[in-house]
């Protein structure tokens, strides 16, 4: 399971994925509210009987024990559950969960080797910002070499445009040597795209 809870918050991220996947997470939406329904009945939910102050101690600890159990995927009660369970999956898979140095600056932006106009929808979730900067430092460090090659390329070709195919703006040989040097970069959409292609395909509670 990934708790890397060094880091307080949430970051907007927003998915770029294939056509059908809103379809896909609208249809969940009654699985969410049984989802719901379901974590009231737990244990730690109830506050019945407790003085106002255990009342308010239970549910401060109730919502971190929510947050370890979506983490693990076993509680899915909302769009953002599911992705965050995907993503931990997605982290656990790759063993990136670990400590990475920090990431330098100039990483603002659009990341490295993204591709431009390849998925028609996108979907936007605020996750934890320990589980961000965990992707984010992954994907630079295990990539640091090939995006160092793809910024030489583009101070060699500062006018190229190389995601745009009808107008690239350089030659057929630079724009394959972008494309090769492109294709080995993980970037950050890839993972974000994978942590809702997981959680869609998460097995869930009966």
């Amino acid at each position: 399971m990934v708790n890397l809870r060094t880091v307080i918050g949430t970051v907007s991220v927003t998915a770029c994925v294939p056509y059908g996947t809103q379809a896909q997470l609208e249809n969940l939406k009654m699985f969410f509210d049984a989802e719901r329904a379901r974590a009231r009945t737990l244990s730690m939910a109830s506050t019945e009987g407790l003085s106002r102050r255990e009342a308010s101690a239970r549910r401060t600890l109730w919502e971190e024990q929510k947050e370890q159990l979506r983490r693990r995927g076993q509680l899915t009660d909302s769009l953002v559950a599911l992705v965050i369970g995907g993503l931990c999956r997605e982290i656990e898979a790759r063993e990136w969960n670990r400590d990475w140095p920090d990431v330098p600056r100039q990483t603002r932006g659009r990341w490295p080797g993204s591709p431009q106009g390849e998925w028609p929808e996108e979907v936007s979730v605020r996750l934890p910002a320990d589980l961000v900067q965990t992707v984010r430092a992954a994907c630079w460090h295990t990539c640091r070499k090939e995006i160092g090659l793809l910024y030489a390329w583009r101070e060699q070709h500062p006018k190229a445009r190389p995601t745009c195919p009808s107008r690239p703006r350089c030659d057929a040989a630079a724009l394959n040597e972008y494309k090769e040097l492109a294709s080995k970069i993980i970037t950050t959409g890839e993972i974000w795209r994978a942590a809702v292609a997981r959680g869609i395909g998460t097995d869930r509670p009966t």
